[in-house]
């Protein structure tokens, strides 16, 4: 009876042991040959940016995305194209679920600046999530400095994991994002970019008051909003 416990007890350990191991083990490596390509093909494909991804470390538990981006609006009167150095650290894997209230984070994202490059601002943060409904979910916020003004990013968006894999056409009727802009209008008024704030500012697209430029974009449905005015995705698609 003694013996036939034991083998009961151990074979109820090994069948807790093993699925625990095995997704604190070989799932984080695992996510993260799913999270890294697209991560770094986004990178790449960022052509505002000119960005350059100069070296990849792809670890257990954690990626390090090593890339310059070169632009004129890094510098201060928006005409030399300025180099900026910055790495994208990644932290992948489920074990990091039961740090967030959700059921599978996949990936937890942190850019930094590269530690022998100097600059005023340049850093956000961001999560990944698998829900139970198959959604994935990214929230993030960015900051940086352009035009010698510090500017914030802060996004939202969700979509269907199974179309993800499809390209990015099939996820957007499903897909819902918002993003708010909060950019230092002092700054942009006194740049290249002052004329093109204007226009957005007569338009609608963003609010200027007490030095800042404030825009909100969502978009659900194919339908684009920008600060309350709706158009069709489609009218920005025509051209690709």
């Amino acid at each position: 009876m003694r013996f036939m416990l034991k083998k009961l007890i151990s074979l109820t350990l090994l069948l807790i042991l093993v699925p625990v191991l095995l997704v604190t083990t070989v799932m984080p490596a695992l996510t993260g040959l799913f999270v890294r390509p697209p991560v770094v093909q986004a990178l790449q494909q960022a052509q505002a940016l000119n960005i350059d991804v100069t070296r990849v470390r792809s670890g257990w538990f954690s990626s390090d995305i090593h890339f310059n981006a070169t632009s004129s609006i890094f510098s201060d009167d928006g005409q030399s194209p300025v180099q900026q150095s910055a790495i994208l650290h990644l932290n992948h894997g489920p074990i990091l679920w039961h740090l967030y209230d959700s059921p599978f984070a996949l990936a937890d994202f942190q850019l930094l600046p590269a530690p022998d490059h100097e600059q005023s601002h340049f850093s956000g943060s961001g999560l990944l999530v698998l829900s139970t409904q198959g959604d994935l979910s990214f929230d993030a916020i960015a900051g940086f400095t352009a035009f010698a003004g510090d500017h914030w990013l802060e996004t939202s968006a969700r979509w269907p994991a199974a179309k993800a894999l499809q390209g990015w056409r099939p996820v957007l009727p499903e897909l819902q994002l918002s993003l708010a802009i909060d950019a230092d209008a002092t700054a942009l008024l006194q740049s290249p970019a002052a004329d093109a704030l204007r226009v957005y500012q007569q338009q609608g697209w963003a609010h200027v008051a007490n030095g800042r430029a404030r825009s909100t974009i969502v978009l659900q449905d194919e339908h684009l909003d920008i600060n309350g005015t709706v158009m069709p995705l489609g009218l920005f698609l025509e051209s690709q």
